[in-house]
């Protein structure tokens, strides 16, 4: 009997470890293939007026977006469950990479149903040096609510909601550069 309950268990964990490596495989596949698709935004400036959203650093302090007043804002719902979420990450790495140094424009890298741990292990896995934060669905106001992630927001120095994007995209394009610096401008 014990010699049984052993096999079972050998079987069900190579089982159990098959079905992960699968998954990580399709997974990967699916990135591929977004990655191989993706495509600059179109972003187009369509004012609005902007919903205050609260969200937490990973340590735990709570912030508010209307605090970001005076500069402009790149603001990303995502997660790390979010195919098309992780394969665009790495263009707005490149995109936060050139505005690193900029006291006009803030980043908001903003994790849905993700605990902080998971943010740092991915952040950490994937080499990303992002401001990540993370916030829960309640928190998100209804007009934030885009039903596709990533949803992408830009924000004018105002505050204004200028342009939002939905679906994953190339942002380390010059396209995005030339807008924010648009913004940047006003």
């Amino acid at each position: 009997m014990k010699k049984l309950l052993k096999q079972a268990a050998i079987g069900l964990f190579a089982m159990l470890l098959l079905a992960a490596c699968t998954g990580l495989l399709f997974f990967k596949l699916v990135q591929r293939k977004i990655t191989a698709h993706m495509r600059p935004p179109h972003l187009q400036t369509t004012p609005e007026a902007a919903s205050d959203l609260m969200y937490r650093t990973l340590d735990g302090e709570v912030q508010h977006l209307s605090s970001t007043k005076g500069q402009v804002v790149f603001l990303d719902l995502w997660g790390t469950w979010c195919v098309q979420c992780v394969t665009e990450m790495p263009t707005v790495q490149k995109l936060y990479d050139h505005y690193r140094n900029d006291p006009q424009v803030k980043f908001l890298i903003i994790s849905r149903m993700d605990s902080p741990s998971s943010v740092r292990s991915y952040a950490h896995r994937n080499r990303l040096d992002l401001p990540f934060y993370v916030t829960h669905d309640d928190d998100i106001p209804q007009s934030m609510h885009l039903n596709q992630f990533p949803s992408t927001f830009l924000y004018a120095k105002d505050g204004t909601l200028v342009s939002k994007h939905i679906g994953a995209a190339d942002w380390s394009d010059r396209s995005v550069i030339a807008f924010i610096d648009q913004l940047k401008q006003q």
